[in-house]
């Protein structure tokens, strides 16, 4: 079942749009694929690509005719060979002591943007961080400025490359343990550069997943998520950028070729959003995969 051939048909006043994005986008072809799968079942439209990874020439081919969004993810933690690479307490640490420099960190993300445009030929639709990075004091200031420099045109001040804010979807303790660490802040830089974000925030969790336990996470995710009013012809294109709510996930298929520390949370992922159960969930809530 698929979200395309199994979809109510429910008034646009009563669906859900929403942004499903899996994140490492590049960090394995195992990902890459769940990606692909994934977005050919129109089960997720959004993707980010981690700084540092990799994938094929035939993939992006793939993400490309399937009309998937995909943005930079952002790494200062993870795979991308940098000055500051730490681990994510010590950036944590780093950061709010201001002990980072500012003309590093801009040069990094410059660099990432950099290898992502090579990869890509476009730039990025949005930009997000692995492990948040990208909220956290000192280096929100200079994406705000990169995205402004880099990516605001003569006629136009605000930036055209989008970003991802961390305002709590539902009320859990890791969703506002991570918008505590510097996502208030973000949003409101946000809001003043003129940077177009989502909505709210979900898909937190401890990657202690099983099939009911994941069931039970998106049911109360996407029973969350606002109904939309605003869409256009019958593929429910948004008329204009509007805000949407943005749940992140982290599948990736089947494959004992490599290794990752929640390479088991990955793979229970990737089962429960081709799952019959999931598209049920989607129908009973109205809820269509849309991208930026």
């Amino acid at each position: 079942m698929t979200l395309s051939t199994k979809y109510p048909t429910n008034p646009v006043a009563s669906q859900r749009h929403v942004i499903i994005n899996v994140d490492d986008l590049g960090l394995s072809n195992a990902v890459n694929e769940a990606v692909i799968a994934l977005g050919g079942m129109r089960h997720i439209r959004s993707t980010s690509y981690m700084a540092g990874g990799e994938i094929s020439d035939s993939q992006i081919r793939s993400l490309t005719a399937l009309d998937i969004d995909i943005g930079l993810h952002l790494d200062f933690t993870a795979i991308y060979p940098s000055s500051i690479k730490n681990s994510l307490s010590a950036i944590i640490i780093a950061s709010y002591l201001r002990r980072l420099k500012r003309h590093e960190i801009i040069d990094i993300i410059h660099r990432q943007l950099d290898g992502f445009e090579d990869r890509f030929n476009q730039h990025p639709v949005f930009i997000d961080g692995h492990q948040h990075v990208h909220q956290f004091p000192v280096v929100r200031d200079c994406l705000a400025t990169v995205l402004k420099d880099r990516y605001a045109v003569s006629n136009r001040a605000q930036p055209y490359v989008a970003a991802r804010i961390t305002t709590p979807l539902v009320n859990d303790m890791k969703s506002w343990i991570i918008y505590i660490l510097g996502g208030h802040a973000w949003k409101q830089l946000c809001q003043h550069s003129g940077i177009h974000t989502n909505l709210c925030f979900g898909g937190a969790y401890d990657f202690d997943a099983s099939q009911d336990k994941l069931a039970k996470l998106w049911d109360g995710w996407l029973s969350r998520c606002p109904k939309s009013t605003e869409v256009k012809n019958n593929d429910a294109t948004i008329t204009h950028r509007t805000r949407l709510p943005l749940i992140m996930c982290h599948p990736a298929i089947p494959d004992n070729n490599w290794q990752d520390e929640i390479k088991d949370a990955r793979e229970q992922e990737y089962q429960w959003l081709i799952s019959d159960a999931f598209a049920a969930l989607c129908k009973k809530y109205a809820v269509r995969s849309v991208g930026w």
